[in-house]
């Protein structure tokens, strides 16, 4: 045992002493000086655990030309490429949803043709074909980390003889790549734009080989997590994978450094039959797009999505094959940093959906409901749907987008969605399904008991209006046992001629649970104390039926799907019971909390029960905990009166 030690011990040793720096110091990639070194001969001296750092005399930012024929492929493992070495350059300090302050210094210019790209063609790999090239291209290089390179490129047709230009392209197995605090196809100057084919490529290669485990942007491990954001503009497609495990958090799709600037897509020249969008996987098993709700750096996990574009129906997040356990939480979408600056409808396509999926599929969008970060794991979503009342023909309305493999075996297949906790705001089409070719009934077969005739919650009132009445469409019990409603608030400016959405989460109740009151089965009868109003508002129920009996009010993606809102109901705030709580003694003092009824509230003072009336002790006061001294040693009896 002890002979396996030491040889596992030296041959740690010897790796980690293999490791070096290589420093670029030209950005002359064609005729370097006797004493330069560029990163044409940077990555061809690499070894397994090398770094490439920069170290350029003079000002940035420094605009390293590709190589007509490119760059040669990085295939060494656990290399990294680290722009933030140059002088003059740093990473952004600030929160997500802050200005993006990175000053990148080094440039990786692929502007200008015919050339500038690696040809992936060559390589006759099942993942890349002829049609397509990269200016830095990993072949199965695993573990490799690029941070604080701006990228710039330009749109080509994506034929043989002008192939796509990916900005990186992973090739392979070429896994667990952590790429951050770069900018792609947008200058160091924050304003000037340069897009090309995609940030992040990434396809099934060689045997279906792929590139598991790529980190776009931060890891969310606590550790200097806004140094990794990215910003990706005018992308075709942002990143256009087929891969499984991804983790895309902490990033600015189409937004400028400042976070309430969008890119203007009418000043881009979009090739005919391209886009702009933002991420597309073909093999999108376990993909976290947002905050992971680990409770570790989950603030700073949300991405902030601009606009995007493709002919007639753009979206946000196309998934083009089956995946499952997909989430997406805790993003700013359509709408600035401050939550209030929205990207605005746009003229160019008829809809823009928040997702597109295939059957076989399961994805979370927003909150789990578990108790660890459930409000970060919202979603805001501004503007979505119908892009204009002249452009949205009925069969295009969606606000998430299902492929017609989802009516396959009369929906029994569909894709499983579980919406719950989010903020939308002016998106123009139903939830889940308006007008499309999957129906409501074919959707919700095998979900609820009679999806043709009994499919729409309906919501009411008590004669008091101190209860909320729920209808529950019949689940099919054997499939979707639990009842899970979900309360929220509408926006009061909404239009009227957008379908209700929630705005603001309220609270939430199980069928048959303890705050149901009402005991018959698939009727919710809630107080509306328990949602803690301070105003009258216009509500509406949205019903998440789950696969469980055990989780409560937890519920993940493949286990939940939700339904249809309910129509809205206006109601004004109800007390809920007056109650002291949390009391305590201690050094002479006596410290409680109060909860329910209406503040300002009164401590009150008696000596006995029996013969002395309550009189008031203290000032009026609106919260707590309250400590009031009790030292007199008299026995007193003491309560909370609200008004």
């Amino acid at each position: 045992m002890k002979l396996h030690a030491s040889t596992a011990a030296l041959a740690l040793f010897c790796s980690a002493a293999h490791a070096a720096v290589i420093t670029v110091n030209s950005t002359n990639n064609l005729n370097p000086g006797q004493t330069e070194t560029n990163l044409v001969m940077a990555l061809n001296r690499l070894s397994d655990g090398d770094a490439i750092q920069f170290n350029i005399p003079g000002n940035g930012p420094f605009y390293i030309h590709t190589p007509e024929a490119g760059y040669p492929f990085i295939t060494n493992h656990n290399v990294t490429i680290d722009g933030y070495s140059q002088a003059g350059a740093a990473p952004s300090t600030n929160t997500i949803l802050a200005t993006n302050t990175a000053r990148i210094q080094i440039v990786l210019d692929s502007r200008v043709g015919p050339g500038g790209r690696t040809l992936l063609g060559p390589l006759a790999n099942p993942g890349y074909d002829d049609s397509e090239s990269a200016i830095l291209a990993l072949l199965g290089a695993k573990n490799f980390t690029l941070r604080g390179i701006s990228f710039l490129s330009r749109p080509t047709p994506g034929l043989p003889d002008d192939p796509e230009i990916y900005c990186v392209a992973l090739i392979n197995d070429a896994t667990n790549a952590h790429i951050n605090g770069c900018w792609f196809g947008l200058d160091p100057n924050g304003v000037t734009v340069a897009g090309g084919g995609s940030a992040v490529a990434g396809f099934l290669g060689e045997g279906g080989a792929g590139a598991s485990g790529l980190v776009f942007g931060t890891d969310g491990d606590g550790q200097n997590d806004p140094a990794e954001f990215n910003i990706t503009m005018a992308q075709g497609i942002a990143l256009n994978l087929e891969t499984p495990n991804v983790k895309v958090a902490g990033n600015f799709f189409n937004v400028f450094p400042n976070g309430t600037t969008f890119l203007d897509l009418s000043s881009l020249t979009i090739l005919d039959g391209g886009g702009i969008e933002a991420i597309e996987n073909g093999a999108a098993d376990n993909m976290v797009i947002g905050t992971d709700g680990d409770g570790r750096a989950d603030a700073d996990e949300r991405n902030v999505f601009g606009p995007v574009f493709y002919p007639v129906r753009g979206t946000v997040a196309l998934f083009w094959d089956a995946a499952t356990n997909i989430s997406f939480a805790g993003n700013y979408v359509g709408v600035g940093i401050d939550g209030r600056t929205g990207v605005g409808k746009n003229g160019l396509q008829e809809n823009v959906s928040l997702v597109d999926v295939t059957s076989f599929s399961s994805i979370r969008i927003g909150s789990n409901f578990d108790g660890v970060s459930d409000a970060l794991e919202g979603n805001l979503i501004y503007g979505l749907g119908c892009q204009g009342d002249q452009l949205c023909a009925p069969a295009k309305r969606a606000f998430i987008d299902f492929d017609d493999s989802n009516n396959d075996n009369d929906g029994s297949d569909a894709a499983r969605i579980v919406l719950r906790g989010n903020t939308l705001v002016n998106n123009s089409s139903q939830i889940l399904m308006q007008d499309q070719n999957v129906t409501i009934a074919t959707y919700y077969s095998t979900v609820l008991a009679d999806s043709t005739n009994n499919f729409a919650t309906t919501l009411a009132t008590n004669a008091s209006g101190t209860q909320l009445l729920v209808t529950v469409p019949p689940p099919n019990t054997n499939n979707y046992p639990t009842a899970i409603v979900d309360f929220y608030a509408l926006d009061p400016g909404e239009s009227t001629n957008n379908p209700v959405q929630g705005k603001t989460y309220l609270g939430s109740v199980i069928d048959g649970s303890a705050q149901d009151s009402d005991a018959a089965l698939n009727r919710v009868a809630f107080d509306v104390a328990n949602l803690n109003l301070n105003s009258t508002t216009i509500v509406a129920a949205l019903v998440t039926y789950s696969q469980s009996r055990s989780l409560g009010l937890t519920t993940q993606a493949g286990g939940a799907v939700t339904a249809i809102f309910s129509n809205p109901v206006t109601i004004s705030p109800v007390a809920g019971p007056l109650r002291i709580g949390a009391f305590s003694f201690a050094a002479g003092n006596v410290t409680f909390t109060v909860s329910g009824g209406r503040p300002p509230y009164q401590l009150q003072v008696r000596a006995n029960l029996t013969t002395d009336g309550w009189a008031p002790t203290g000032a009026p006061f609106t919260t707590s905990p309250v400590t009031v001294s009790a030292t007199n040693a008299s026995q007193s009896f003491f309560r909370v009166a609200g008004q």
